[in-house]
């Protein structure tokens, strides 16, 4: 195993990832399992608009070609714009072109929101902000390598562990039909593809120079420890509701 693969298994077994929110959000524990969903949707969504910001971010700090040009293949996903493979894996998924193809991602996450009938207007939380300010902060000023294992290793490689979490939740606590939360099995297994190949290229810098491991590591970290502290917020107010 390298020592990529160990900081991937880190990063799996991270509270980010297996966080007391994800799980109750998941088993319906919160004291408004429907009200929480619905609270999730609003603050989420200021995250997930802002993630084409960081990868053009992550993008910027990128040296090698080939490593840049996977980067903008994600960015151009974002976009709405699915590979014709990726839409064969979509269909096996019982998950229709139509819903996904030229939508971009958050437009997907807006549709989901909708679907619990909430307006556009809705403000979101100052940790919601202060989250993907910090995470953004960390794309800008970071060393290339730290980027890679804050999008990468931290970010990319593991939000298909988070997802499962909560489209368990949704299938379970409420009434939305798969076209309504496609936003959230779309990034399970694409992301899944995007963490693989970011996996590739921390195993390359690493190669390359093998102080860079520290940087990585340090990104997964912030990443993840940002993610913490998102989570930690969201328990705090589904607790109030």
């Amino acid at each position: 195993m390298t020592e990529i693969e160990k900081l991937v298994l880190e990063a799996k077994s991270h509270r980010a990832i297996n966080h007391p929110y994800l799980v109750a959000l998941k088993d319906g524990t919160l004291n408004n399992p429907y009200l929480a969903i619905k609270d999730f949707s609003i603050q989420y969504s200021g995250y997930t608009a802002w993630f084409p910001r960081f990868l053009t971010a992550a993008i910027s700090k990128i040296t090698n070609h080939s490593h840049r040009a996977h980067l903008l293949d994600n960015l151009s996903e974002e976009s709405g714009n699915i590979d014709i493979d990726e839409l064969e894996l979509l269909k096996k998924m019982d998950i229709e072109e139509e819903w996904v193809q030229g939508i971009s991602h958050p437009e997907l996450f807006q549709r989901f929101k909708k679907a619990l009938d909430i307006s556009d207007d809705t403000q979101i939380d100052e940790a919601t902000e202060i989250w993907r300010e910090m995470f953004l902060n960390v794309l800008y000023n970071g060393s290339e390598a730290e980027v890679i294992g804050a999008i990468g290793i931290g970010t990319e490689s593991v939000v298909k562990y988070i997802y499962e979490h909560i489209t368990c939740g949704i299938q379970s606590h409420t009434d939305l039909k798969k076209y309504d939360y496609v936003f959230f099995e779309l990034h399970s297994e694409i992301d899944d593809e995007h963490g693989k190949i970011m996996i590739q290229i921390a195993e390359d810098i690493v190669q390359s120079n093998p102080s860079n491991m520290n940087d990585i590591r340090k990104g997964m970290l912030k990443a993840l420890g940002l993610r913490v502290m998102f989570w930690d917020m969201m328990l705090e107010r589904a607790n109030k509701q």
